[in-house]
């Protein structure tokens, strides 16, 4: 073995036979981050080369109006399209596309470091402690900037209610910033195609008695003039629809026949 690094750059993943296996998939869904997104890839690429990992920077563009494809590609990325609108719908493509043994999952809208995710590859890929590691935003309160009073409020209070009525533990169940194992997903079924992915991703987990594992990270404020892609109504709607869901599968499961 020598002493160059296995990845510098996304160029050298992407250079690599398609079916050949690496490390990490760092995965950013993208609508519309034509701001942020070259800069989140290159970020991210740096964290593999520092690790000397074979990885990739994988977005998956979701149906995006600006430029925002073509600055992840020059910027390193791989770069795939999922037409169909959807948090959850571009999450399920980047997944079955990845190429990584792990997959770290984050938002391009550089809000999350991703300087530093030695907390979220480590656990799973080197101690094998853990099969989902996943962020705690509000293990140190975030700045009013970065998260509204509606949204803090909203994301606690659907936390609290998935831990009460699932068992899911887990205090920031919608934190965009986990990794797993790529195989662990791959029978996660196919109806949350929004932002309720992010709730069914966990408690299917839970049910399928993953080890769960949270870390404290710190929220940054989204860029000047960023419209945000959430719609806290109509997201918070599907977030307890999936809730529900969830709990009576849990209490069918419990049932006996």
């Amino acid at each position: 073995m020598t002493g160059q690094p296995r990845a510098r750059l996304a160029s050298l993943a992407i250079q690599l036979p398609d079916a050949t296996p690496l490390d990490v998939t760092i995965l950013l869904p993208c609508r519309n981050e034509a701001a942020t997104v070259a800069v989140c890839t290159t970020l991210a690429l740096a964290w593999i080369a520092r690790r000397n990992l074979t990885g990739e920077v994988l977005v998956v563009d979701n149906a995006s109006t600006d430029t925002s494809p073509a600055n992840a590609r020059t910027a390193g990325a791989r770069v795939i399209n999922e037409p169909r609108v959807g948090y959850g719908n571009a999450l399920r493509t980047g997944i079955g596309s990845a190429r990584g043994r792990i997959v770290i999952m984050a938002d391009a809208d550089n809000t999350y470091d991703l300087t530093d995710l030695d907390a979220f590859y480590d656990p799973i890929a080197l101690d094998h402690t853990h099969d989902i590691v996943i962020g705690d935003r509000f293990n140190q309160p975030p700045a009013r900037v970065a998260m509204s009073s509606l949204h803090r409020a909203g994301n606690w209070a659907l936390s609290a209610l998935t831990r009460a009525t699932t068992g899911t533990p887990v205090h920031d169940l919608h934190c965009g910033l986990r990794s797993f194992t790529r195989t662990t997903m791959t029978d996660l079924p196919t109806w949350s195609t929004g932002m309720e992915f992010a709730t069914h991703m966990l408690t299917h987990a839970h049910h399928q008695h993953l080890r769960i594992a949270q870390t404290p990270i710190t929220l940054h404020a989204p860029a000047n003039g960023r419209r945000s892609n959430l719609h806290p109504l109509r997201d918070g709607l599907r977030h307890l629809a999936t809730i529900a869901r969830e709990a009576l599968r849990r209490r069918a499961a419990r049932t006996p026949t």
